[in-house]
């Protein structure tokens, strides 16, 4: 049995969003579809996914919120406006409540939640409801919306494969002085 926010989800199966890299383009149908299904308009600025572009590797990456909740832990949120969606997990915003305060932007770790241009408020991947576009617009199936235990796979996979690289700081080391 699955609970959701402790009420039990029956017949229901949790998803989750994933990426496989090595299958993208670039192309950014994904941004396009995901701006459109929320704002009606076709801008990669207004989109909850963001195609990255790695210049010295040949890697296109798209990344977007993997729902850890860590924008929604008590105190980062001054007016309560990040919730989980009953039916997807999903780490959702209610725009009526946000005033646009930055926080969520500052905590999350992958830097995927921003605050759009047009109403100033906090911008998320919130799984479209159970069906996101994204996934459907992506012609290379680079996106995939799955079972958890399928994803949880996919994560130790490529989890596995960064071992294989060596780990970039975020903010570089200074340079030892007399260098």
């Amino acid at each position: 049995m699955i609970y959701v926010l402790g009420q039990p989800v029956v017949g229901a199966r949790l998803k989750q969003l994933i990426a496989i890299p090595d299958k993208c383009t670039g192309c950014g149908r994904c941004e396009l579809a995901c701006s459109f299904e929320h704002f009606k308009v076709f801008d990669p600025e207004l989109s909850a996914i963001h195609v990255l572009r790695l210049e010295r590797e040949p890697l296109d990456a798209p990344l977007f919120c993997i729902q850890c909740g860590l924008c929604g832990v008590e105190g980062v949120c001054p007016h309560d406006a990040i919730y989980r969606d009953p039916s997807t997990f999903a780490v959702m915003i209610d725009r009526a409540r946000c005033d646009g305060c930055e926080r969520c932007v500052m905590v999350c770790p992958y830097g995927v939640i921003t605050i759009d241009r047009l109403e100033k408020k906090a911008l998320k991947c919130d799984l479209c409801g159970g069906d996101p576009a994204c996934v459907k617009a992506c012609p290379e199936g680079a996106l995939a919306y799955v079972d958890v235990n399928e994803a949880a796979y996919f994560k130790r996979y490529f989890f596995a494969k960064l071992q294989e690289k060596a780990m970039v700081p975020i903010v570089p080391y200074p340079a030892p002085k007399g260098s």
